[in-house]
């Protein structure tokens, strides 16, 4: 039974933002757990917070209330503006334009699969919403980027935990 507490914490762990896969991983194969349950668990654990971030934000986006909301603060953003100092300005239009170009570079596949070692996937995944990308390829590259990024720290996670067994065991 100790077991299942192992394993409802690593779903947690792997639920719990900056404390992703990439984490949640090694932890869990380096406890002596089998590396298929814990790469299962992890990827559930990433995955269902990816769709409730998606179908949230998305959902969020058809309310009324929010969308008038946005509209105010983009009122008094453009009278900040105009007012606010011209160099602010253009160093934020730089930063703005910088990360549109990465965006229309890379698309979401980039975002995607760079986000659990960069940002971590609930971040990535909330620029990628924010970017206004489909949501339907969204979901689909998340969960592409979660199982390659679990795929990949699964067998580093073991090999690693082998090779510490031969300097140590």
């Amino acid at each position: 039974m100790e077991w299942i507490g192992w394993y409802l914490g690593l779903f947690v762990m792997a639920a719990t933002p900056w404390l992703e896969l990439v984490i949640v991983i090694p932890i869990g194969i380096g406890a002596g757990l089998h590396p298929v349950p814990v790469a299962i668990v992890s990827f559930i654990g990433n995955a269902l917070p990816v769709l409730l971030i998606i179908y949230g934000m998305d959902w969020l986006r058809k309310k009324r209330w929010y969308q008038r909301l946005i509209q105010k603060r983009k009122e008094k953003t453009d009278t900040k503006e105009e007012h606010a100092d011209p160099k602010k300005l253009a160093k934020k239009e730089k930063r703005q334009q910088r990360m549109k170009r990465i965006f229309d570079k890379y698309g979401i596949p980039g975002i995607a699969l760079a986000g659990p070692g960069i940002t971590g996937i609930h971040l990535a995944t909330a620029l990628a919403m924010g970017f206004q990308g489909e949501r339907k390829q969204i979901v689909v590259w998340m969960n592409v980027s979660l199982a390659v990024w679990t795929i990949a720290m699964t067998i580093a996670s073991v090999t690693g935990m082998d090779w510490l067994m031969g300097w140590f065991g």
